[in-house]
């Protein structure tokens, strides 16, 4: 009979206020089952703007003329706002409805219960007593007094709780004399509020602003504070500037009980055709370095056209020991030696790209550990076109002209162009690929300490031939059906020898030898020295594959390169390689399950028989928030030369119910010190809260190291209280996993409604 019910009521509620209706008799009236309408019902004139009402209950009268009562199951709708109660009456005139007994008003997402409602329908307006809500906003929930409906949009309350936890029994709520709270803006404003975690009062404010959706505003964040070895104890409240949808400002004091007041500012911005940020943090009278201290960044980039852009990136610090003092730890700036200061404008058109741009570096130097100064490009200008498949051919030209500037050393330009051709012949069993090209180099260097200025040029024709096979056949790995691939790789390169000692060195530097490198056409990474080569790359690669997905379960590689004349084109203090063989090279990856993944590579040399390289690393997650990885890492070129030889083993690991171990070590087995460490606990506290302790050392260089402790407070749905060390877990443990993701919209109303 409900269906039947709702079908009469929406007969007679939805049409007879939009049409001309006779005046009923004296005695009589209308009935359908499960109500009546009482004799006397007044015509009424349609009107556009009033929206109809549809109405449901499990008895209905119309009495007075224009005052609906229902009882039982009474529920009234109209446009996106629905009121249910045990008895509902309606003034048709006046447009105001009254709910008693289990009201509950859904409007715009929300939800408001009370056992009593006065609600106009035209205005938004009217009040509830003794009430509670829940915001689909953000799923927070909370109890009033009393609450004001002021509008579609907003609503005011009295002696408030609220909290944004979706538990049952939540750990933290906010009491306040009165809030505000506004749907349009998606915040609110309380006024005398006390913050509560566990019954213990941890933050009070005579006004405080808070988010009730997930939607940015302008306001304090959560204050953090902090302890650092080289600062002491430190404090800092930042204050956000929503100022637009694509321009946010973010203004933070913080207070550094050893060096002073650091004032910091962030201005951020995002349009169609640019975007950029900009960066400003000065700290007066540091105390501890007797002078005052400032970092200043911004980047910009914009699209002029479809074809033409520019960008420019521009940072400056007042001193080298900025970063080394100042910087948050687990972002890795502490460790930043060099400052980009550029300009560059960018344009593409079909097959061309170019760009110029002016490039100059402010270095930090580190006493303990110098570095040499990268040179500037004042400017550089550079040109690519490429086009694949043309009659067969693929077509490169990368040409470049750049003048290099340092104070202390050889400046000078330098302009090269390298045009190559390739006939790439590619099957689905292999590959075959001639390739030929010359690069012509010309400088021009300015005189320097004495010497006189001078010109020089090189021409080297580089060829080479790239040719390969790919064998399938049906396997098994770990008992698992698998599809096995065997492929074989030369690499043949032909440079003749140029003599280049005269030439001066700008940006290059020997390559680093990887599986990438070994096929590529020079021993460096940049143009001031092209390695002359008659040699032969060999390489042999095995693969396991997933015959259903495809997915790569395993794999081996194995490389050498062949020299068949010895190295003559050196960088300045290089010892040239007389061997006719390079170091070998081996790699071994396999995902044995999918929770449990390793991977190796190992490079050999043969000369004097002895691992030169090495990197292992394996990683373990058998569940959601564990995880273990260790990691392994020897570099040693000579027994004469100091390597490297370092153990990692980083970790998230459920220690009880709730409470998890966080962790890593990088440890320098040669040095026989820490190089950085990572040790804390969390604890999630369920819907509502989740805590975090965690400390790190962090060297900087040798001898130099900083010491911080993080302390965090997450309140879902309100913030964080404390310094977050979420960017240095993410960046210290691989696979690292939050404990408390944020809460699905929609959880609120599956439990209320």
């Amino acid at each position: 009979m409900r269906s039947i019910r709702w079908f009469c009521l929406f007969a007679v509620f939805a049409t007879v206020p939009l049409a001309h209706a006779q005046e009923g008799p004296p005695s009589g009236g209308v009935s359908v089952p499960g109500l009546r309408l009482s004799p006397g019902l007044r015509t009424h004139t349609y009107d556009p703007d009033q929206l109809p009402v549809f109405m449901e209950a499990d008895s209905l009268t119309v009495e007075d003329q224009d005052v609906v009562r229902l009882e039982g199951h009474a529920q009234v709708r109209r446009r996106d706002t629905i009121l249910k109660g045990d008895r509902i009456q309606y003034d048709q005139v006046e447009d105001e409805l009254e709910a008693l007994g289990n009201v509950r008003l859904l409007r715009e997402g929300n939800l408001l219960t009370g056992p009593r409602l006065k609600l106009n329908m035209s205005s938004g307006t009217g009040e509830v007593s003794d009430a509670r809500f829940f915001f689909g906003l953000n799923g927070s929930s909370g109890s009033a007094q009393q609450i004001r409906l002021l509008g579609q949009d907003r609503i005011r309350a009295e002696r408030v709780r609220y909290t944004g936890c979706s538990c049952d029994d939540p750990d933290w709520e906010l009491r306040a004399r009165r809030v505000d709270f506004d749907y349009n803006s998606g915040q609110a404003l309380g006024y005398g509020g006390v913050l509560y975690f566990k019954d213990v009062p941890i933050l009070a404010a005579p006004i405080m602003s808070f988010p009730i959706s997930r939607d940015r505003k302008s306001g304090f964040l959560a204050p953090t504070f902090g302890l650092t070895s080289k600062s002491g104890p430190e404090f800092s409240i930042p204050y956000y500037f929503n100022i637009a949808p694509n321009r946010d400002a973010t203004l933070t004091p913080k207070v550094m009980l050893r060096r002073g007041l650091q004032l910091s500012g962030e201005f951020r911005y995002l349009e169609p055709s640019f975007s950029g940020e900009t960066r400003l943090s000065y700290l007066p009278n540091d105390r501890v370095a007797n002078r005052d201290r400032y970092l200043f960044s911004s980047q910009h980039r914009q699209q002029l056209s479809p074809n033409l852009g520019f960008n420019w990136n521009f940072s400056k610090a007042s001193d080298d020991a900025y970063f080394r003092d100042l910087s948050v730890l687990g972002t890795g700036l502490a460790s930043t030696a060099t400052l980009e200061r550029s300009f560059t404008l960018n344009w593409n058109q079909g097959y061309w790209n170019a760009f110029g741009r002016v490039v100059s570096y402010q270095t930090l130097q580190d006493p303990l550990a110098p570095i040499v100064p990268p040179y500037g490009r004042e400017p550089q200008l550079h040109l690519t076109g490429q086009r694949f498949d043309w009659n067969g051919l693929d077509l490169r030209l990368e040409a470049d002209a750049t003048r290099f500037r340092r104070h202390d050393a050889v400046t000078g330009e330098r302009a090269y162009a390298y045009p190559s051709v390739s006939y790439p012949i590619i099957r689905p069993g292999g590959f075959f690929i001639p390739k030929i090209g010359i690069h012509a180099t010309r400088y021009n260097t300015d005189s320097f300490q004495g010497a006189p200025s001078s010109n020089a040029s090189r021409t080297v024709p580089i060829m080479s031939l790239d040719t390969g096979l790919i064998f399938e056949r049906d396997s098994s790995l770990l008992g698992q059906p698998a599809r096995q691939t065997l492929e074989p790789r030369l690499y043949y390169l032909r440079v003749p020898y140029r003599n280049q000692s005269n030439l001066p060195i700008y940006d290059t530097a020997l390559a680093d030898f990887n599986f990438a490198q070994i096929f590529s056409e020079n021993l460096y990474a940049g143009w001031d020295r092209i390695a002359e080569a008659n040699q032969l790359t060999a390489a042999l690669t095995t693969r396991w594959l997933d015959p259903k997905t495809g997915v790569e379960r395993a794999r081996i590689m194995g490389a050498q390169r062949l020299y068949f004349s010895d190295q003559r084109v050196t960088l300045p203090g290089e010892a040239p390689n007389s061997d006719g063989r390079s170091d070998f090279l081996v790699s071994v990856y396999g995902a044995l399950t999918s929770t449990l993944s390793g991977e190796t590579t190992v490079q050999y040399n043969p000369k004097i028989e002895r691992v030169t390289r090495s990197t292992i690393g394996a990683r373990w997650s058998p569940q959601r928030l564990s995880t273990i990885s260790l990691a392994y890492r020897y570099k040693r070129e000579s027994v004469s030369v100091p390597g490297q030889e370092l153990i990692d083993v980083a970790f998230q690991w459920p220690l009880a119910p709730r409470w998890f171990g966080i962790g890593r070590i990088n440890y320098s087995l040669l040095e026989n010190r820490i190089a950085e460490s990572v040790a804390g606990i969390e604890y999630n506290g369920g819907c509502c809260w989740a805590f975090r302790l965690v400390g790190q050392r962090y060297a900087v260089a040798k001898n130099n190291a900083t010491t911080a402790v993080f302390f965090q407070l997450e309140l879902t749905g309100f913030g964080g209280i404390g310094a977050s060390p979420m960017t240095t877990l993410r960046r210290s443990i691989p696979g690292y996993q939050v404990i408390n993701p944020p809460p699905e919209k929609g959880t609120v109303f599956e439990r209320y409604e």
